[in-house]
């Protein structure tokens, strides 16, 4: 084998994913957070651990969209973004999105997230030790 070819090749292998997330594994851990089952800071821990990775990517790419891609981008800002279990079926709703649908499906989630009252939000989770650092200067 040629030795810059092997290096070339090498180096590719390093850079495959080593792991593919499918909607539904993001699907049931949102299920799981809407019903209680894990906290906000769970979730937000495990989005963290896997979002933004070079080790994981996703099936369902439309060009450079990614359902999947944005939802965990979503999920790994939720305490920024104050995101709360009552918004699991926004997230769900989206993941939902069928192929070659991303811009219909991206343009519903959106205008899903603007109706969620965010002075009501940001007033009632100052005090709330995971949302707060978010919130001082507001």
């Amino acid at each position: 084998m040629n030795q810059a070819f092997g290096l070339k090749w090498t180096a590719q292998l390093n850079c495959m994913p080593t792991r593919i997330l499918k909607r539904e594994e993001v699907a049931q851990k949102l299920r799981d957070w809407h019903r209680g089952r894990i906290s906000s800071q769970e979730l937000l821990r495990w989005a963290d651990a896997i979002y933004p990775s070079d080790d994981v990517d996703y099936d369902d790419w439309e060009d450079d969209n990614s359902v999947t891609s944005e939802v965990m981008a979503a999920l790994d800002m939720l305490d920024m973004n104050l995101s709360l279990p009552e918004d699991a079926p926004v997230f769900l709703e989206f993941l939902s999105t069928p192929a070659g649908q991303f811009q219909v499906g991206y343009t519903k989630y959106r205008q899903a997230l603007d109706q969620i009252d965010y002075p009501s939000r940001r007033a009632s989770l100052r005090d709330v030790p995971f949302y707060a650092p978010f919130l001082q200067n507001q």
